[in-house]
């Protein structure tokens, strides 16, 4: 059985995690407010600065290999306070940095640092709380994140211009000591082997690292969860982060305000969203899958009004479509759950992060993809025309449809509970 917390031992460690994955989400879109003072202060190009702001991801991707292995044996408590540690290093080193190849060192280390944030608190959630609350906190921990990417816009644009970005860096490396020491201290006591409920019969907490892995990516089950994944997350994040705002601009007709105001209830709907599928899901833990299908079934559906067969222009249609999209994509954190359950629980951390492999990968694929749909079509008047951002949203719903389909097959939880 899981170790005995009392309530208030539980919201502490939920907010040290919470914390921590704040933090992830602040460095993880960092680069883009203080672009103009990285490009001037170390003389970047755009090739440079694209690196640059790439580096994080994809350290962050490759480290969910190892990851997972790790927390499953090692456990979160160790892995998380090193890496906060390294995290730290990276900070301090970005802000120090005077040349490209020191800060792209630096960025490297915080993707690094940051990699096992979310998935170590998942981890601890199936090691500290009761089994039928985890898809709740999962949803929690996700709307809450979002802070770190409140923190990345406006208030890391005013720090920047008042006490500088490279002080503002050492301020954050110093943040990540003192969560290191913390998380240290708020999961002491902790059990790896054999501490928590098997999921299927058989579970045994001694299944070695290959074989585990074997028994991961031999399941058909495993590829399901990382397909509808990879769709799900790799076309919120470039529809947000990327193709939608210039699409408003510049075929809409909308001010940079204006489809920033809007933009902003993809990240709103979100917010609702996560903490609703996984209060759902827990409700109906004998088929998480349901509400995951259900969920990102709807989400697909709200991508379709984007592939431009009727015309729309008012920006409360664009709202109300913005936040669905962004309320039931939320409903996708429900497969960490669903994941899970269908695998030993002694693996369950291997398994989580390799469906967050997937994951991020969805992003770093995703992106490049459609600016290359996008590139393919002649530009007029500096932009390109309505045809070219329809094209790449076609290409998002028909990639989520056919990976709904492939999950939609996908066995249900063997929680066995």
């Amino acid at each position: 059985m899981a170790e005995k917390n009392s309530p208030p031992r539980l919201v502490l460690i939920f907010s040290v995690l919470s914390a921590l994955f704040i933090l992830s989400q602040f460095y993880r879109v960092s680069s883009a407010v203080i672009a103009p003072n990285l490009i001037r202060d170390l003389g970047l190009n755009a090739e440079m600065f694209g690196i640059l702001g790439g580096a994080f991801f994809y350290a962050f991707t490759l480290l969910q290999i190892p990851m997972g292995p790790m927390l499953d044996r090692i456990g979160p408590r160790k892995i998380m306070s090193v890496s906060c540690l390294i995290g730290a290093l990276g900070a301090f080193l970005f802000a120090f940095g005077n040349s490209f190849h020191a800060v792209l060192l630096g960025r490297i280390l915080i993707g690094a640092g940051m990699a096992p944030m979310l998935m170590g608190s998942f981890k601890t959630f199936t090691l500290r709380y009761p089994p039928e609350q985890f898809a709740t906190l999962v949803g929690i921990i996700s709307s809450v994140g979002t802070i770190g990417n409140i923190f990345a816009a406006s208030p890391l644009a005013f720090l920047a211009s008042t006490v500088g970005w490279r002080m503002t860096f050492l301020i954050t490396g110093w943040i990540a000591i003192l969560l290191s020491f913390l998380v240290f201290w708020i999961l002491k006591g902790e059990k790896i082997g054999g501490e928590r409920f098997s999921s299927i019969p058989g579970d045994k907490p001694e299944m070695g690292v290959l074989q585990s892995i074997r028994l991961i990516v031999g399941s058909l089950a495993f590829w399901q969860f990382g397909a509808v994944a990879f769709f799900r997350y790799g076309i919120f994040v470039s529809l947000q982060g990327l193709w939608l705002g210039p699409y408003l601009i510049y075929i809409k007709g909308f001010s940079p305000v204006q489809a920033g105001n809007l933009l902003i209830l993809l990240a709103v709907g979100g917010i609702v969203g996560s903490p609703i599928g996984g209060h759902l899901s827990d409700r109906c833990a004998q088929s998480r899958k349901s509400v995951a299908l259900l969920g990102l079934s709807l989400y697909c559906f709200s991508l379709f009004p984007l592939i431009g067969l009727w015309r729309m222009e008012h920006s409360l249609l664009f709202g109300l479509i913005f936040f669905l999209i962004g309320f039931f994509h939320g409903f996708g954190m429900s497969l960490y759950a669903h994941a899970k359950d269908s695998f030993p629980m002694a693996i369950s951390g291997t398994v989580m992060t390799y469906v967050n492999f997937f994951t991020m990968a969805g992003a770093g694929i995703f992106m490049p993809l459609l600016g290359k749909v996008i590139e393919s079509f002649p530009r007029t008047n500096n932009d390109y025309p309505a045809e070219a951002y329809h094209l790449s949203f076609l290409i998002c719903f028909l990639g989520m449809a056919a990976s709904l389909v492939f999950y939609a097959f996908s066995p249900k939880s063997k929680i066995g509970r």
